[in-house]
């Protein structure tokens, strides 16, 4: 049976009700057919033509997928987007947005191999909460499918009740933080 459209005020109670751990935080969701959401983000891309990179289930537990994609220019772009079309954060991935001062804003300490002490995923998390000026709390997270550095994504609540989609890496780099809410709108692209 194919889902039907969650609208993402149903999407954010799950994740709030997943942070209360009613719902397992990573939950396992049916596979989730990414061609909706490939296509979404493909066609908003303002630097065509682009090439799919991967896409993945974002870990939210709702079926959204989270497409990697790279623009004409080579571009990383990271977008997130439902089964029925709809994008919800869309940003290029450039460079870390703490300029390298992560593990500092974290705590962080090199162990003796050079590498952080901390499970990565963790790392991530702490890291994208914190980017928030009076912190967050973390609703859900999951590995952001790509294969070079391990990434995740993580979504955040703040203190008002808004919702925050974040990038980080296990060395407290942030590569994209955006707010989640309805739908983005994009102008018509010409060809």
């Amino acid at each position: 049976m194919r889902r039907k459209f969650v609208t993402m005020s149903v999407g954010l109670a799950a994740l709030a009700l997943a942070s209360l751990g009613l719902v397992p935080a990573n939950a396992k969701s049916e596979a989730t057919n990414h061609d909706a959401a490939i296509k979404a983000c493909s066609t908003v891309n303002p630097s065509q033509p682009v090439k799919v990179v991967n896409a993945v289930e974002d870990g939210s537990g709702l079926g959204f997928s989270l497409v990697w994609l790279n623009d004409k220019d080579g571009n990383l772009w990271m977008c997130d987007a439902d089964d029925g079309g709809k994008v919800y954060s869309y940003a290029m991935v450039t460079s870390d947005l703490l300029d390298g001062d992560g593990p500092d804003m974290i705590g962080l300490q090199l162990a003796s191999d050079g590498t952080y002490d901390g499970m990565p995923q963790d790392i991530a998390e702490k890291v994208c909460a914190a980017y928030l000026t009076d912190g967050g709390k973390v609703l859900a997270s999951a590995s952001d499918g790509l294969e070079t550095d391990p990434g995740f994504i993580v979504f955040v609540g703040d203190k008002a009740g808004k919702y925050y989609f974040c990038n980080a890496t296990a060395d407290a780099a942030v590569w994209a933080f955006a707010p989640i809410g309805d739908p983005l709108t994009f102008p018509e692209q010409q060809s």
